[in-house]
């Protein structure tokens, strides 16, 4: 089992990101290594909370399945590093998140909307009850997309305030700049989240089972939505039997190292501006 697993992990990019990046369970910004003292001191202090949330799923024979849910958690962590003195908390992954569509594919865990809706509420309800007042739920997975946003305004009120944001959102003008086939398209499993994996994981990623005839060509579903902004769930079965939207083949640890950076740099300044913004509020209601 082992060798099937990892049978070729460095691939045709070997030399950069080549051990797995232990952010995720050592940084010093977690949520769960605090005790309980800490929390309160950090509720004292009115800091920002970051919940990221992304999939688990497919991601093509040669990127690991926890793609989305690494990359938001990284840059959660390292956003929280780049805050200064701000007080930032992150919160340990929502793991799974809506992938129906990948559901023939072998490692997929999707989880109904209602559950998710469900999931967040908790979280949020619980952050309130220590004291917090900014919430940041962080996506990593396309298909989360209307749901944080929509869980953003269900869920703020004059206690707490939530915000949303995927990624991708943070360096829409780095992703053009560093894409070199996928016309700054995130894809799926193509250029730029080969790129990351390379970047933040590269022991779990293995070009070698990856062939350029598997990796569909970004503009098919451009023409689909014919331009638009319009949101269209993926349909592997009848667009890409390989389950790969983009040029995987085309991604680079220096790539992913621009996109992540960049982001987390934007999460930082969000969040530097949303805890000034409370300040603020919270200034003029005094007076």
């Amino acid at each position: 089992m082992s060798k099937v697993l990892n049978s070729n992990p460095s691939g045709a990019n070997a030399g950069e990101g080549e051990s797995m990046s232990d952010e995720l369970f050592s940084s010093p910004f977690l949520w769960q290594k605090q005790r309980r003292d800490d929390i309160s001191a950090a509720s004292d202090a009115h800091a920002v909370v970051l919940q990221p949330i992304g999939s688990i799923e497919q991601h093509g024979r040669h990127l690991p399945l926890d793609t989305d849910s690494w990359t938001a958690g990284v840059i959660c962590v390292r956003a929280a590093a780049l805050a200064g003195e701000l007080p930032v908390l992150v919160l340990p992954p929502v793991w799974w998140g809506l992938s129906p569509y990948w559901m023939t594919f072998a490692g997929t865990v999707s989880l109904r909307v209602e559950t998710i809706l469900a999931l967040l509420g908790d979280i949020a309800a619980s952050v309130r009850e220590h004291g917090f007042d900014r919430l940041v739920l962080v996506n990593g997975h396309g298909g989360n997309s209307g749901l944080i946003e929509a869980m953003a305004a269900q869920l703020s009120d004059e206690r707490l305030r939530v915000a949303a944001v995927s990624y991708w959102k943070l360096a829409p003008e780095t992703i053009v700049s560093v894409s070199e086939v996928d016309h700054g398209s995130s894809g799926h499993s193509g250029e730029m989240e080969t790129s990351i994996q390379l970047y933040l994981q590269q022991s779990t990623v293995d070009l070698g089972r990856l062939e350029a005839r598997d990796c569909t060509d970004i503009d098919v579903r451009a023409k689909l939505v014919g331009g638009t902004a319009a949101y269209l769930p993926p349909n592997p079965g009848g667009e890409s039997p390989s389950g790969v939207y983009g040029a995987g083949y085309a991604g680079t640890a220096e790539k992913g190292k621009h996109v992540v950076e960049a982001a987390s740099i934007g999460l930082a300044e969000f969040v530097k501006k949303f805890w000034a913004a409370y300040r603020a509020s919270n200034s003029a209601a005094a007076g």
